[in-house]
């Protein structure tokens, strides 16, 4: 459920780039915002750390992880991140690409099992994924259906992203 607080950020300029446009969903660290980068006309996933994480080092050391972390990794199966920092009010950010689907989650709760065939071209593009952040050397530690995403990408159905290298480990 959307706090006050949540709310009142959208249709604010955050950090003099970003047009927050609406509440896309909260989690245990932050809560992420369609947004768009302003200067390049894009829209963006703008997660934001809970302000009373910003106040435990723990927190936010993890966040920034977070961030560098999945800054490094490029394949197309893994969440692009453009930007992350610190507002003007003290509060972290990532900004990462913003996809339209469902969590793996949510699909095999609204469709129930998965045929052998979908399963496998899911799986595949998941290996892709933890492939690429093994070869920098990241460990994802946190993979569950939450953490993967499917979306359709330009006519392909099932395209995964995987989302959430938050507690990584280098």
């Amino acid at each position: 459920m959307a706090s006050r607080h949540d709310n009142e950020l959208i249709g604010r300029i955050w950090c003099d780039r970003y047009e927050i446009l609406e509440l896309i969903g909260k989690g245990g660290m932050g809560t992420v915002y369609k947004a768009r980068q302003i200067q390049i006309d894009r829209e963006v996933a703008l997660k934001v750390i809970h302000r009373k994480l910003t106040h435990y080092e723990k927190s936010v050391a993890r966040f920034e992880k977070e961030a560098r972390a999945s800054s490094k990794l490029h394949h197309p199966n893994n969440i692009r991140v453009y930007d992350y920092g610190r507002s003007d009010d003290d509060r972290l950010f990532i900004a990462m690409g913003c996809l339209t689907g469902q969590t793996l989650g949510d699909l095999i709760a609204s469709e129930g099992p998965l045929t052998p065939q979908r399963v496998i071209h899911i799986t595949r593009q998941i290996a892709k994924s933890l492939g690429e952040a093994h070869e920098v050397g990241l460990v994802h530690r946190d993979l569950k259906p939450e953490n993967i995403f499917i979306c359709d990408i330009h006519g392909e159905p099932d395209f995964v992203k995987v989302l959430d290298f938050g507690i990584a480990k280098a």
